[in-house]
């Protein structure tokens, strides 16, 4: 998440015109994708709630399901694509996307609306990786790959400012037409992807490496292993602030509860942005023992203000996203960041893939979320959550810790 944000508008116009044409129509799709989902996603569980009844706990398992299915589509549509055809693929998944939007925009049952949610959450946990790699294949060279995926970033975050700000607006209407907006969105994606995606990525000079050598390869190194645990709490915890928040934001019946959620996600953007300006240098400097600690803290106070905030008053909610985001901004890209510069060359695309199975933690969270808030109430699930964050911070600063002062004795040594 680390991206130079661009100082005045035109500049960012102009870096953005000047990408290769290619590049240019994979971020107008990605943007288009992405303002989509966070027109619609946002106020789904409550669209649902109203319109069908639908209970917390049955969000819950449906949503945690989803995640479930989205993660394991993400690695498996990287080797089909690596052996078929690439461009097909994103295909299928951007057009069964419009189509289940279409289907939600028509569609009267509930059970339609669950099964929808599960075959989107596949469809895009596929398309996402490829999206990745297409846009980095538009690099000509080694040092154009920052500068692209920075914009990318930039461009998600802009349609994570707008999109629930539309979402919002048709929500208060109780409207379905959002959805066709949303087949529009992946109908622009789709072309996008055929004008600019090639049908395949020739790498020559690649050893094939068995699965088993990466496994154990990885499993041997122990600051892989430390980022993995550590990210892996991180995720589960952080995630408290996104389908848990809106269930216990339900459970409690706070008003204008689409307006708060809508504020939330300006706010979460929000804060990415401006601290990327303001404290660039010196989270690019934070040493990565003191960063986990840096992140957990904010962790902690954001938590600690849900759990508190039983007025319900809305700025104390915004105030405890921002504190989130902090942490956010801080520790996953850092941790992104040493696995990709310490990893072994040959190895580093796979090695990015094993650690993104960390984030599989928080597949799970919105139907544990949804069965504590139900039986016990949200106070108690955010409190625990911001107590979890002493010790998982402890661990991970006292193994990097002992891994930073292996690497300085190794490099004196050599």
């Amino acid at each position: 998440m680390f991206i130079p944000v661009p100082s005045h508008r035109q500049s960012f116009l102009r870096q953005f015109w000047g990408l290769p044409r290619p590049a240019k129509n994979i971020l107008v799709g990605t943007f288009c994708a992405r303002f989509a989902s966070f027109m619609i996603w946002p106020f789904f569980a409550i669209l649902m709630a109203r319109n069908f009844g639908t209970s917390i706990a049955e969000l819950g398992v449906v949503f945690s399901l989803s995640a479930f299915a989205a993660l394991i589509a993400s690695p498996v549509s990287g080797i089909i694509a690596d052996k078929l055809n690439r461009r097909a693929i994103m295909l299928i998944s951007a057009l069964s996307t419009l189509g289940f939007y279409c289907v939600l925009a028509f569609g009267k049952d509930e059970q339609i609306y669950f099964a929808v949610i599960v075959g989107m959450a596949v469809a895009n946990g596929a398309l996402e990786p490829l999206l990745r790699s297409a846009l980095g294949d538009c690099a000509t060279k080694d040092e154009d790959r920052p500068l692209l995926f920075h914009i990318r970033y930039y461009l998600v975050n802009i349609a994570g400012a707008l999109g629930p700000l539309c979402g919002l607006w048709f929500a208060n209407q109780n409207s379905n037409f959002a959805f066709l907006v949303g087949a529009v969105a992946y109908a622009v994606l789709a072309l996008c992807i055929m004008k600019s995606v090639a049908p395949s990525v020739v790498v020559s000079g690649r050893e094939e490496i068995p699965v088993s050598t990466l496994l154990k390869t990885a499993l041997v190194d122990r600051l892989f292993l430390t980022l993995f645990i550590s990210n892996f709490f991180l995720v589960i915890l952080y995630a408290q602030i996104d389908d848990p928040l809106t269930f216990f934001l339900m459970s409690l019946e706070t008003p204008d509860i689409n307006g708060i959620i809508a504020s939330i996600n300006v706010t979460n953007t929000s804060v990415v942005l401006v601290v990327h300006l303001f404290l660039m240098k010196w989270l690019v400097e934070l040493e990565e023992h003191k960063a986990i600690l840096a992140a957990f803290f904010f962790l902690m106070l954001g938590l600690l203000v849900i759990a508190s905030n039983r007025s319900e008053i809305r700025e104390l909610w915004l105030v405890a996203i921002a504190l989130a985001t902090l942490a956010e901004i801080i520790a996953m890209p850092l941790f992104a960041t040493v696995v990709d510069r310490t990893a072994p060359v040959r190895l580093r695309n796979s090695y990015m893939g094993l650690y993104m199975l960390s984030n599989a933690g928080a597949a799970a969270v919105p139907f544990a979320a949804a069965m504590v808030i139900e039986h016990i109430g949200g106070g108690p699930l955010f409190l625990t959550s911001a107590i979890m964050c002493v010790p998982v911070a402890y661990l991970g600063f006292r193994l990097l810790s002992a891994t930073r002062q292996r690497e300085e004795i190794a490099e004196q040594a050599s």
